[in-house]
């Protein structure tokens, strides 16, 4: 955290530092990296949990 002077509404500030951090945007490669993290997580999930249920005879 950096010592900009973000604070409370109260105008409060903790051991110097804002308690409030600055909000940084995302950017469109981060964005992209997520997008791809997330479906490379869901994708084995959703095969297992297939593979699974198969198992069970219930399909």
């Amino acid at each position: 955290m950096n010592k900009k002077g973000y604070t409370t509404e109260s105008g409060g500030r903790q051991n110097g530092f804002a308690i409030e951090p600055e909000i940084t945007p995302i950017s469109p490669g981060e964005s992209r990296k997520s997008f791809f993290l997330f479906i490379g997580i869901l994708l084995p999930v959703l095969i297992g949990g297939y593979y699974y249920l198969k198992t069970l005879d219930i399909f």
